[in-house]
């Protein structure tokens, strides 16, 4: 005679407190709701602190937008200039790192000759590039994407290197058994077993490359969200510098966001795991 095991019911609040957390985590509305709260609450914080009420943060922001800075720039030029700066740093830093992890990580000469001199350099900062990068580039322009391009590749590095040498070995003795090339098993089997930890690169090298945006717009430009906070800092405008930082973090999501969108939609097989 079998007796059936019975499940202790739950208590009432018990159930009622999963509900809620059940509604808060499936609701897109409520999570951008605590998000944006969080977000103002920060700003509040970051004014007070600087002794800047969020009036006169707004009002700064304002008077940049409409009427610009003390050399007829407006917000839109300043944000234009940064978003070229950092798009073609981190889109060189992209087309050189992803192949070069490729090469690193697939390839156990290419690891043992190229492996040490990327781990030597890495640990260099970005802005400790500056002084050699006007040495090396005559053009200012050159010198500020040589800065972002320095801080966005080594993350796009390692993470492709990485994803490369996490392919399963038996994914690849599959495709050699069915007399796949080396070129179709790169495109078919390594690329896209390595994808998840490219794209984690690309966000993580873009934000990189983001902040080093104040350190490449402080070696000389005259236009810039980083040349705007610099200058803005030296005659005690706090809200421009303020807003500023606003509109940089502002940016930096909308491109995380935006990469984000392009991996779940390519990568559609990838399974995420979620408390």
């Amino acid at each position: 005679m079998t007796s059936a095991v019975q499940t202790p019911n739950l208590p009432e609040h018990t159930e009622r407190d999963q509900s809620i957390y059940s509604r808060i985590t499936n609701s897109s509305f409520i999570r951008w709701l605590l998000a944006g709260i969080i977000l103002i609450l920060l700003w509040v914080i970051i004014a007070f602190i600087s002794r800047s009420t969020i009036i006169e943060v707004i009002d700064a922001f304002i008077r940049l937008a409409t009427e610009g800075d003390s050399q007829g720039f407006l917000l839109i030029d300043h944000i234009a200039q940064s978003v070229f700066i950092v798009t073609v740093g981190f889109c060189v830093a992209a087309i050189t790192a992803i192949p070069l992890g490729i090469a690193i990580g697939r390839y156990k000469i290419v690891d043992s000759i190229l492996g040490p001199v990327v781990e030597a350099m890495r640990p260099i900062p970005p802005i400790a590039w500056i002084p050699l990068s006007l040495l090396i580039f005559a053009s200012l322009l050159y010198s500020q994407i040589f800065i972002i391009w320095v801080g966005a590749f080594f993350p796009i590095l390692i993470n492709t290197t990485t994803g490369v040498k996490r392919t399963k070995p038996v994914h690849v003795d599959v495709a050699k058994t069915f007399g796949a090339s080396e070129s179709e098993i790169l495109s078919s089997v390594v690329i896209p077993s390595a994808a998840p930890e490219v794209f984690a690169g690309m966000r993580i090298g873009f934000g990189i490359g983001w902040m080093c945006l104040v350190a490449a717009e402080m070696i000389g430009s005259n236009k810039g969200l980083g040349y705007l906070i610099w200058t803005m800092q030296q005659v005690g405008w706090t809200g421009v510098v303020i807003s500023s930082m606003l509109v940089i973090g502002l940016i930096g999501f909308a491109v995380s966001f935006f990469l984000l969108m392009i991996e779940r939609r390519l990568l559609r097989w990838r399974q995420e795991v979620s408390v």
